[in-house]
Parts: C-alpha cells; structure tokens; sequence
C-alpha cells in the first residue's frame, strides 16, 4: 500500500512539473526597447481596447491596465490557435504592468487574457 501511494504521488509530480513547463520559449528581445508602447485596458470582464497598431522591427512595451477585480494578462500568440506564444504578460488583478514584445514583422496577431479566453483582441504590426 506504501509503494501504491508513493508511485501515485510520483505519477502526480511529474504530471504537475510537465504542466508547469513550457515546452516552447518565448523570444528574447535585443537591442533597444520602445516604452511608448499601446495600453491594452482590461473592464467589465472585456478588452476594451480590442485592436492596437505597433511598429514592426522594434521591440516595444506593451501597458496593462487591469480595471477589474478579476485576474487577467494579455498574451500574445502568432494567431487564434494559441499554439506559438509570441509574450505573454503576468497575470494581475485590479492594476497596471507592462511588458517586452519584441519586434514582430509586419502582420496581424492575435492576443487573449489567458484567464477568460473569451476577451481577445488584435495586434496590427505595420
């Protein structure tokens, strides 16, 4: 009974730290960062900035502003699938943060509150 329990427990760890871990790493930006980013505004359980425009080729600072008592980010992904994160930003309540996205070419992407997947928007990079 011992050895059933500890192998289960075991079995749950490894299950725990393979959720936990990203298998696909985010992109490092370098050289310089543009602070003058768009703000993304989070209330009423909604984006209320639902498309912002940034430049491409340049990394940049996105600003959070969470208005709600409920816990969202602002992820970014090469698209609606969500399957190649581009930056995905902490997750807050009732605050501000910011984050890098590092230079992007020109094209469309998709970002989310990973949180409430139904509050989605548009990043347009020219």
């Amino acid at each position: 009974m011992k050895r059933l329990l500890l192998t289960i427990g075991l079995v749950a760890l490894v299950a725990i730290s393979a959720a936990c871990s990203s298998t696909a790493a985010e992109p490092v930006p370098s050289g310089p960062i543009d602070p003058n980013g768009p703000t993304i505004v989070a209330k009423n359980l909604a984006f209320t900035t639902t498309t912002v425009e940034i430049a491409a080729g340049k990394n940049v600072t996105l600003h959070f502003d969470n208005q709600d008592s409920a816990p969202h980010n602002v992820a970014i992904y090469q698209d609606s699938s969500a399957s190649k994160k581009i930056s995905v930003g902490q997750i807050i309540t009732s605050a501000k943060s910011d984050q890098v996205v590092p230079a992007l070419a020109a094209g469309t992407y998709f970002f989310r509150c990973d949180v409430h997947t139904n509050m989605t928007g548009t990043i347009v990079v020219k």
